[in-house]
């Protein structure tokens, strides 16, 4: 699993205590990252690997589910890099989006089909599953 954009890792940490496998989370932000960290040291059991830096040039291996709750604009310009970073038949959980940005951000992953799609508010959370 790999979140991208973690923030405090809620979500990455969460993945973990599931039962996940192997679980990263990156974020640009190094102050985000430290809150990830400290969050992790109050979730014994849970293990997070930690990468602070761009989700566009990390050096980070396909997962079989990627979580990106980031804002519309940031998955529209992403949206290949995202779609290269999930495995074959894998899973992208989008979210941070607006109603209104939904047909694009949805557009933007070409090679993904819409599987799920939630909505609360004026915010948007999309699951898509990779064709290839």
């Amino acid at each position: 699993m790999l979140d991208v954009g973690t923030g405090s890792g809620v979500l990455a940490i969460a993945a973990s205590r599931l039962g996940a496998a192997a679980v990263r989370a990156c974020d640009d932000d190094p102050d985000a990252i430290q809150a990830a960290w400290e969050n992790l040291a109050l979730n014994p059991g849970a293990m997070v690997t930690m990468l602070v830096g761009d989700l566009r040039t990390l050096d980070l291996e396909p997962a079989h589910v990627v979580l990106a709750n980031i804002t519309g604009a940031l998955l529209i310009a992403s949206a290949a890099r995202l779609l290269a970073l999930t495995a074959a038949h894998g899973y992208l959980i989008l979210s941070g989006f607006e109603v209104t940005e939904e047909r694009d951000v949805v557009a933007a992953f070409t090679g993904a089909a819409l599987v799920e799609r939630l909505e609360e508010d004026r915010w948007v959370a999309a699951t898509l599953r990779k064709k290839e």
